[in-house]
């Protein structure tokens, strides 16, 4: 069974000092999708079962253990900026670390709602994804990329084993996670498909990595 490590909110949204120049990326979010920040619209929220002592924010990795897509090579940082790229200009994304628990990385919240035979019910179920790059410790205001869906398309798990799927698709793309969660955890591979680029080429598809997630802040 896979340990599920502690991260504190703080160590996320630190925002480091230094006095050397560096590019600049506006305070605003950039690619955001379903419901972004802007137009006085809120951001998406889940609402988690998870106790104090539980952390209810996912991540998304690569243990480097195996190769992760037949189809896109790239490191970790270059499938993120893939995925992306439905939206932003990957230039415009500055490091983002592969390991678990850094400073940077991909962050995930979400709900999957399943119903009494397993099925995900596709109006109840969303995610939202938080891109932290080096950017946001470089320049003085820059904030995480948000990626949010507020619905799933498809999805089925097996109440059993705890195995299945969902796909999250809006109108730049789709996520998909597959895995099995267990009493503690939710755990698997997370993949992409996008449907536009930023600069009207061919859209990116691939897999991004390996998620972990405490069951109690996703699966209802």
């Amino acid at each position: 069974m896979k340990k599920f490590f502690v991260l504190s909110i703080a160590s996320i949204l630190l925002v480091a000092c230094n006095p050397e120049k560096k590019p600049v990326r506006a305070s605003t979010p950039i690619g955001g999708r379903g419901n972004p920040i802007v137009g006085g619209q809120g951001e998406l929220t889940v609402v988690n079962t998870c106790t104090q002592n539980q952390f209810p924010i996912g991540t998304i990795y690569d243990l480097g253990a195996q190769q992760i897509s037949l189809y896109n090579h790239g490191t970790f940082e270059e499938r993120v900026k893939n995925f992306l790229s439905a939206t932003v200009n990957p230039q415009e994304v500055g490091e983002i670390s592969r390991e678990q628990w850094d400073k940077t990385g991909v962050r995930f919240q979400g709900v999957i709602k399943l119903d009494q035979n397993g099925n995900v019910q596709l109006a109840q179920s969303k995610i939202i994804l938080k891109v932290y790059d080096k950017m946001i410790f470089d320049s003085q205001g820059a904030q995480p990329i948000p990626v949010s869906i507020d619905k799933a398309s498809e999805g089925r798990f097996d109440l059993n084993t705890g195995s299945g799927y969902v796909v999250y698709k809006d109108q730049f793309g789709e996520i998909r996670l597959d895995g099995r969660f267990d009493a503690q955890n939710f755990s698997g591979t997370v993949s992409f498909k996008n449907y536009v680029s930023y600069d009207q080429g061919t859209p990116a598809q691939g897999q991004i990595g390996q998620f972990l997630i405490a069951r109690c802040a996703i699966i209802q």
